[in-house]
């Protein structure tokens, strides 16, 4: 995604283009990892970001949908951007994470509609509203 086509994301889900919000954006689009909040301020382009606006960032993009959260085993907070479908306009929320054993790198994956369904309609009476479906093992590049 190039710096125009951020911008032009950003309007469409009503941030005002910032400095941060631009460099934030392409840290979190390029990286096919869930990073930290350690993770996102070494790779930004700018030292000079503080942590609470990092922090109001990540929760900006979080509560537009842009991003999502994924809570590690030693609850800390990971940032990924939501996966997209391209037949459907929106991210999906829906996905499994992949946790490597090993490095401790946690990938997205997306759900097959079979899966999805089946875990929505788990038992009769329940709503499901989120769903966190966690996936251990080895990264390809940790079975190396």
């Amino acid at each position: 995604m190039t710096i125009d086509e951020i911008k032009e994301f950003l309007k469409k889900n009503n941030l005002k283009v910032t400095p941060v919000r631009l460099q934030v954006l392409k840290v979190l689009l390029e990286s096919d990892i869930a990073l930290s909040h350690s993770d996102i301020s070494i790779k930004l382009a700018d030292g000079n970001i503080d942590k609470v606006t990092l922090y109001r960032t990540l929760n900006n993009f979080h509560e537009k949908g842009i991003i999502h959260k994924v809570a590690t085993e030693d609850r800390n907070w990971l940032y990924a951007i939501l996966i997209e479908d391209e037949s459907k306009p929106e991210p999906d929320h829906s996905h499994a994470h992949f946790v490597c054993d090993d490095c401790d790198k946690i990938f997205c994956f997306p759900l097959s509609t079979a899966t999805n369904e089946s875990v929505r309609s788990i038992k009769q009476g329940f709503l499901v509203k989120e769903q966190e479906i966690r996936l251990h093992g080895l990264c390809p590049s940790c079975q190396s």
